[in-house]
């Protein structure tokens, strides 16, 4: 097959398995698998059978990028399913619909952390924080507006994670604020601390936006390298073969 024409063909082969399984992946992330798997089947059978090496080449290669783009369909419709709220910290108890804050002036007040471990079902302790995230000029005595948590294996990770800046937390589900409120109690008996009405219990996230355009990106820029990857093998692999034949 001359160049052009193996081009053409390989740049059909990567829209194709990229761009179909995706487009179907909006609808159902198993539906995207389902078709990513039947025309790669397809374009493998296809190939083979044509004698068309590149394009076997080309069926191989857009493989991965295909399937992390039907993986970016999914994170695409996570985040845009994802409520979020904008707000200052002192007003997060008045966002029982948000499963994102987005906060303004927060900080974590790390001089009122409680720490404490627990033992996993597979028998490895995870290590848990709690603190007070508050306004930038609060004091103590005032009500706690929210609580930082955070949960990890290595025993110094959370005390290092309060001292990280605080935007986008995500809110506990009820099961789970249920289980930290004996820890409010005692975290707020310790150091006489006082929770707010509805205070949410939140721990660090991605903003939805953020997480969305990284999919954007990944869908488009991992089939665009994949392609660009291919046919550098291809004119390499022309060119070594022209340099034999002479």
């Amino acid at each position: 097959m001359r160049l052009l024409p193996a081009i053409a063909t390989g740049l059909l082969v990567f829209l194709v398995l990229t761009g179909v399984p995706a487009a179907l992946g909006f609808v159902s992330y198993a539906l995207g698998l389902t078709a990513l798997a039947v025309l790669t089947l397809a374009g493998l059978w296809l190939a083979y059978h044509a004698g068309i090496l590149s394009a076997l080449a080309a069926v191989f290669m857009a493989l991965l990028p295909a399937a992390l783009a039907v993986g970016g369909t999914e994170d695409l419709r996570t985040a845009r399913r994802t409520v979020v709220a904008e707000t200052a910290v002192a007003q997060a108890p008045e966002h029982p619909e948000a499963q994102v804050l987005i906060l303004r002036d927060a900080r974590v007040a790390a001089e009122y952390t409680l720490t404490w471990t627990t033992r996993a079902s597979a028998g490895a302790d995870m290590h848990h924080a709690m603190a007070p995230l508050v306004p930038a000029q609060w004091q103590r005595g005032e009500p706690v507006p929210a609580w930082r948590v955070c949960s990890g294996g290595d025993a110094d990770w959370c005390v290092k994670a309060m001292a990280h800046p605080v935007h986008a937390m995500r809110r506990f589900d009820a099961a789970q604020a249920e289980r930290y409120r004996p820890r409010i109690a005692e975290l707020s008996a310790r150091f006489d601390l006082q929770s707010a009405p509805n205070a949410p219990l939140l721990q660090l996230t991605t903003p939805p936006a953020e997480r969305a355009a990284a999919a954007v990106t990944g869908m488009i820029f991992m089939p665009a390298l994949s392609f660009a990857l291919w046919l550098m093998g291809l004119l390499l692999w022309r060119g070594a073969r022209r340099l034999r034949a002479r």
